[in-house]
């Protein structure tokens, strides 16, 4: 990725990151999570709430040149899903904070956070690709339910958003691109990719602001589906 467009991604993702907690605070679980229900006067039953389970099929693909398109995005939804994750906890954080604070205070505040974000964080947002930066906008999205030119020209100004706009398209890149499973084949696959590594506790889960169910979803691409019984033979050399 160019200097130019490292910076740009550095400035964006430290508004994104705008947070002094970066992690997200896991309920504390008592020593015992069972509850009795009283069978008798004399006896009582264990109760346990469990987790609701969903059940994912297996994606299909329609030849093996899909197959391995998948594989590189999941790569790269690995990658940059931290990131769009700490997002979504803490642009709810920015908006409570700064709602309370007059301009000066603003200002003083954005100042601290941008040090804090560049010692912490410059040099491994500078490793992002152009591909893992379209992602990431993608997944801003899916957390936050604003756009990255939307949240820019919010916090910053419109001149800031437009000429951001302008920079990133450069380098093929659009800050207004919208995350959507549910008209996008690939941002389907995004979403997968993301529930099933929810379940094996590969990425820590956070649902989406959208408002979409991923079983409609599943309902709407299942139905498209491909042949079940489809051989992907790897291409010979």
């Amino acid at each position: 990725m160019s200097e130019s467009l490292k910076i740009l991604f550095f400035l964006v993702i430290m508004l994104f990151l705008s947070g002094w907690e970066l992690q997200a605070q896991q309920p504390e679980k008592s020593a015992d999570s069972t509850a009795l229900f009283l069978y008798n006067a004399s006896d009582s039953i264990p109760v346990f709430d469990l987790d609701s389970i969903m059940i994912l099929p297996k994606m299909r693909f329609s030849n093996y040149r899909e197959l391995k398109r998948y594989r590189w995005i999941r790569r790269k939804v690995y990658r940059v899903y931290p990131f769009a994750r700490l997002s979504g906890i803490n642009v709810q954080k920015l908006d409570q904070r700064l709602s309370k604070m007059n301009k000066r205070q603003r200002k003083r505040y954005m100042r601290i956070v941008k040090r804090w974000i560049k010692k912490e964080f410059e040099p491994k947002l500078k490793n992002l690709t152009q591909s893992e930066g379209r992602i990431l906008s993608k997944l801003f999205h899916r957390q936050t339910g604003q756009t990255v030119y939307e949240f820019l020209k919010k916090y910053k100004n419109g001149w800031t958003a437009f000429w951001y706009q302008n920079v990133a398209k450069l380098y093929h890149i659009d800050l207004k691109v919208k995350f959507d499973p549910v008209n996008n084949k690939e941002d389907y696959w995004i979403e997968y990719i993301l529930q099933k590594a929810f379940q094996e506790e590969i990425l820590d889960p956070q649902p989406n602001r959208l408002g979409y169910k991923f079983l409609d979803l599943q309902n709407k691409w299942g139905a498209k589906g491909f042949p079940k019984h489809l051989k992907l033979n790897r291409p010979k050399k």
